[in-house]
């Protein structure tokens, strides 16, 4: 199936003259479509124009035209198209044959006009950016025919930011562009982004920010991700923006709405706070954002509280005051009270009790019954 491939590879060799003639290397499913028209060709040679001859536009073109169907389900259509008959003699070679002989006599852009009923805008520009290794699979031009063709507005976007892209268009790449929120997406954006499962973990990042930060429209975030340029990242674009949240979810909790001396802290208060209270509150933000646990402030009791999510509810499980500095029991007692009676979990470690318990402690020194409670020292 492959002898004129082969006879030009020893031909090739014999010559010794290293880059006369070098092949182009193609793999993946048009190859494989490619040596099945081979074997349907009676007259061969198709391997071989297609790495010798046939440039990377050719084999875009080609992949198109599979891709879109033209020799599966309708070869008839095609080879109208493309030289106005079909040849039906009684010893005529089969559609298949008649397609692979057809594509090494055509250009890309016949190839092309062969294929579509209509051809898209800038898909002559489009498919040189694949280059010479097509895309991976024949769905994807699907997909890059139906995004050129798109008469909506967010097709139309996510077309222009395509057109704009001056990198190689890549199978990631299509994905991002077809992927991505049309708040941030913008060619610097597209081709900092490694692939679409980073793309949709950003678009959930959006879909949070979006709920949690009143500054958070689509204009402020396209102007915050161009101001990153090339320096944009997807993880530290939504880390910037979750530390601006300033309107976090509810606990649902009475400590909503009901305790004015009890201050929620939100990301964009924490470092204010923090400097207040001489500590690293500021840190938690993601934390906080997160919904995996918040910061209330008691102004009476000069305390910062930690309340943790759990699978019982809301827990206490930290108490500061300025400076880290260590907490008064009577002062934890208090906070407990407050927050028990706002639907807060509070539940303080103790030491036991009991003979047993003096008897263990005293046989194994290394055994702390006083363990502490995060943010406080020891009881007296």
């Amino acid at each position: 199936m492959t002898n004129h491939l082969i006879e030009h590879l020893r031909s090739n060799a014999a010559t010794n003259q290293p880059g006369k003639d070098w092949l182009s290397p193609l793999s993946g499913w048009l190859l494989s479509t490619l040596i099945s028209l081979e074997e349907d060709c009676n007259s061969g040679g198709l391997l071989l124009f297609a790495f010798k001859s046939g440039g990377p536009l050719w084999r875009n073109a080609v992949a198109v035209a599979v891709a879109m169907g033209n020799l599966d389900h309708h070869p008839e259509t095609f080879l109208l198209r493309a030289h106005g008959e079909i040849d039906e003699s009684r010893d005529a070679p089969s559609l298949r044959a008649q397609f692979a002989m057809a594509i090494q006599t055509m250009k890309p852009q016949q190839i092309v006009e062969a294929a579509l009923d209509v051809l898209p805008p800038s898909l002559r520009g489009t498919l040189k950016k694949i280059g010479n290794e097509p895309l991976t699979t024949p769905q994807a031009y699907k997909r890059l025919i139906d995004l050129l063709g798109s008469t909506t507005s967010d097709g139309r976007a996510r077309r222009r930011v395509l057109e704009q892209v001056n990198e190689r268009l890549t199978d990631n790449l299509l994905q991002v562009i077809e992927t991505l929120d049309l708040a941030i997406l913008t060619p610097t954006v597209v081709t900092h982004i490694h692939d679409a499962g980073v793309a949709h973990r950003l678009n959930a990042s959006l879909r949070a920010i979006r709920i949690l930060c009143n500054a958070a429209t689509d204009k402020a975030l396209r102007e915050s991700a161009d101001a990153m340029g090339s320096n944009f990242n997807a993880g530290s674009f939504a880390r910037s923006w979750l530390a601006r949240a300033d309107r976090l979810e509810p606990l649902g909790l009475p400590i909503d709405d009901a305790a004015p001396d009890v201050i929620r802290i939100n990301p964009a208060q924490a470092e204010e706070w923090g400097r207040r209270f001489r500590n690293c509150v500021s840190s938690y933000t993601q934390e906080m954002a997160a919904g995996a646990s918040a910061f209330f402030v008691i102004e009476a009791l000069s305390v910062i509280v930690v309340l943790r999510l759990t699978d019982a509810g809301w827990m206490l499980v930290g108490v500061h005051t300025h400076g880290n500095g260590p907490v008064a029991r009577a002062v934890v007692e208090t906070v407990k009270d407050r927050l028990s009676g706002l639907g807060v979990l509070c539940i303080l470690p103790i030491k036991p009790k009991g003979p047993a318990a003096s008897a263990i402690s005293g046989f194994r020194r290394d055994i702390d019954w006083e363990f502490e409670f995060e943010g406080m020292g020891a009881w007296d």
